[in-house]
């Protein structure tokens, strides 16, 4: 760049560019709910594209959100809601929002803009820290369920401390030879594994490299 603001960290790593927004935190909540579950935010995103969210489910029995869908529109998303893949099942945890613009919300700190006049750093929506990133899915085997089946996959990860899961690239359907299925994902804090769900009547045992991510809000 021939002008403006570059900071790199003692690593090497670009952490804040004028020319270019990083993945910045915008809000954060609670999420509860039997069969399906929303978070309101505390103020509207306001990017074009919908969020990021990633959730901290609460631990105990594998909670699957089944999918994500958001409330609002672009430059103006107000909330998001899932799905359980069981029609009773309870969906609870934390969440937090992110996109790769930045919003202001101190009374103090540091802003910065573009040459473009939009706003690309403020001190008070942290960049997200990225801690774990992985498509490297192992099919574990098939569940028979009253209507159709549940295919699992899984990658070996314990979710540490502070570590929350991106649920976006679950939000779409999984690929099968029939009409389409359902794409879920969970947390298995007892074994230690992430797994991922295809619910339908049958399903290709190789489901790619769809990605996934895990992240904190502070280092």
């Amino acid at each position: 760049m021939s002008y403006g603001v570059l900071c790199i960290n003692d690593n090497g790593y670009v952490q804040i560019d004028s020319d270019a927004p990083r993945l910045c935190v915008l809000t954060k909540g609670s999420y509860s709910g039997n069969g399906d579950a929303s978070g309101v935010f505390a103020r509207p995103v306001t990017s074009q594209d919908p969020p990021l969210v990633f959730i901290r489910p609460d631990a105990g029995a594998i909670q699957v959100p089944i999918s994500v869908w958001f409330t609002g529109g672009p430059g103006n998303w107000t909330g998001f809601s899932m799905k359980a893949s069981n029609v009773n099942g309870v969906l609870s945890g934390q969440y937090f929002v992110a996109a790769w613009a930045a919003m202001s919300t101190s009374p103090y700190g540091m802003r910065i803009w573009d040459g473009s006049g939009n706003l690309v750093y403020d001190s008070g929506a942290p960049a997200v820290v990225v801690t774990f990133a992985a498509g490297n899915w192992t099919y574990l085997g098939k569940e028979t369920l009253a209507i159709g089946e549940r295919y699992i996959w899984g990658i070996n990860k314990l979710l540490a401390a502070g570590e929350f899961i991106s649920i976006n690239p679950f939000a779409l359907h999984c690929h099968n030879p029939g009409t389409g299925g359902g794409c879920a994902i969970g947390v298995d804090y007892a074994n230690g594994q992430i797994k991922m769900y295809s619910l339908s009547h049958s399903a290709w045992t190789d489901q790619g490299h769809r990605p996934f991510l895990c992240a904190k809000l502070t280092a």
